[in-house]
């Protein structure tokens, strides 16, 4: 063998490893991406999640909000305390399961 079949071989192995490089590279990217958007939650599952607001101020210390509104499928009660209710919840601390939460 020449030295210049030499070099065409050595040109000719640099392109294929090259050109194979970049269609592995390609390939692994067509299927990381899919893969990874299928880790986010659909549309329907991030409605159900979605924060909901309510206006409370409307509403008079010891009143219930009516009608009850439901997040997730499960009902949500809005109740505004008094003073005197708030002033009970202080000193209770002892009675949790995770007083600091």
């Amino acid at each position: 063998m020449s030295s210049e079949t030499k070099a065409d071989n050595q040109g000719r192995r640099y392109f294929l490893i090259a050109s194979t490089s970049a269609v592995s590279v390609a390939g692994a990217m067509g299927a990381a991406v899919p893969f990874i958007a299928s880790w986010q939650p659909s549309a329907k599952a991030r409605a159900a999640g979605a924060p909901i607001r309510i206006d409370i101020s409307r509403l008079r210390p010891g009143e219930i909000l009516k009608p009850i509104p439901a997040w997730r499928g499960q009902p949500v009660f809005v109740v505004a305390r008094s003073a005197a209710e708030l002033s009970t919840l202080e000193g209770g601390e002892d009675a949790l399961a995770d007083p600091n939460s």
